[in-house]
């Protein structure tokens, strides 16, 4: 008996759902995105750039060269953020997402009318997250009613998994009791350095070198960066709260407010013995020092404190954040997220990866 062979038939490959993106802010974590969106073979999505802009400018319809130069950009239209959430609401364009990466108040304060009018959104900026409680609850309705997908999770933790837990937590039927934890990257990287010996004046400057903190170092040091993202986690849990509610323990000195960032880091040397003192008497009680933060239902608090060498907490390296999510079934044991929380790379790979999670809602 002869068998015949049958001809294998290829598969077709799955034609790809096309996501179109406007990227505002083309710095650090918006130029770290672009690369990471053309680098990227999604065997799923096909990432489309619609438009991005700086501060100044803004690029329609960019090519592979203009997008390849985008941190660059230095002509062009005007970027008038009066204009674009119109131009954004009437384009045509298949599954149109918002990414801002500005940390601009005028842009935060435009994601209302775009998730409104059906326009996705996602965002490293804490902005809109902490205005007040009235907008936070108008931008959670949009998305939960389905107009658009509103997504932020690298406002706190860059890259690491902390609002999508406590999203999955909460709709398991859990409520969450307490969350603490180091939450600046910065901070962390401070005190380590301060635990090697190095001045504290020395520590900020390396902060700043090396891309770890703000522009302005103060907008770390004065726990406004964490205050807000402590905010966020409250917010997100379900309970409503005002940045005034917060009690915030600050770094930069008082006499040190009001200078240029340049006068302040020639300045701050002065209060290296201040932190060198203080580091030396929490090591002979074999504690280290940490800016920690912590929410309850009753309250937010955020500041420095002094926790056991030998505890997670204690621990921590580099950059690393470390959020403990206690709830009613992780009462005794809570979960523990632990990782980088701070540098372009992670933020921008937790915004992309928003942004593939939107396109599987889609």
């Amino acid at each position: 008996m002869t068998l015949a062979l049958k001809k294998s038939i290829p598969e077709s490959k799955p034609e790809k759902k096309k996501l179109s993106l406007f990227i505002a802010g083309v710095g650090a974590v918006g130029g770290t995105l672009l690369n990471q969106i053309t680098a990227l073979d999604h065997h799923l999505f096909e990432l489309e750039i619609i438009g991005f802009c700086n501060s100044r400018f803004t690029r329609w319809h960019p090519n592979e060269e203009q997008i390849e130069h985008a941190r660059s950009l230095k002509n062009g239209e005007k970027t008038d953020w009066t204009k674009i959430p119109q131009k954004l609401i009437q384009d045509d364009h298949e599954n149109l997402i918002l990414v801002d990466a500005t940390g601009s108040e005028a842009v935060a304060r435009i994601y209302g009318e775009l998730l409104e009018n059906g326009i996705h959104v996602t965002t490293p900026s804490k902005r809109a997250n902490t205005f007040e409680q009235e907008y936070f609850d108008r931008l959670t309705e949009a998305s939960n009613a389905s107009l658009a997908a509103y997504r932020f999770e690298t406002t706190v933790g860059a890259g690491l998994p902390i609002i999508s837990t406590i999203q999955t937590l909460l709709n398991s039927g859990d409520e969450i009791t307490k969350i603490s934890g180091v939450a600046s990257g910065t901070m962390t990287f401070l005190f380590t350095q301060l635990q090697n010996g190095v001045a504290f004046s020395e520590a900020v400057r390396k902060a700043k070198g090396e891309g770890y903190s703000e522009p302005d170092p103060r907008d770390d040091l004065s726990g406004e960066d964490v205050a807000r993202k402590f905010l966020i986690l409250a917010r997100t849990t379900g309970y409503n709260f005002e940045r005034d509610q917060i009690r915030v323990d600050t770094l930069v000195p008082e006499d040190l407010i009001s200078l240029s960032t340049e006068d302040f880091l020639q300045k701050i040397p002065k209060y290296d013995a201040h932190w060198k003192s203080r580091n030396a008497q929490a090591m002979v009680n074999n504690h280290k020092l940490r800016y920690v933060g912590e929410f309850t239902p009753e309250g937010i608090s955020v500041g420095v404190k002094e926790v056991k060498a030998d505890s997670p907490l204690g621990n921590m390296k580099g950059t690393d954040n470390l959020l403990q999510i206690y709830t009613k079934r992780y009462a005794d044991s809570p979960v523990v997220i632990q990782g980088p929380g701070a540098g372009r790379d992670v933020t921008a790979a937790g915004v992309l990866g928003d942004i593939i999670d939107i396109g599987r809602l889609v």
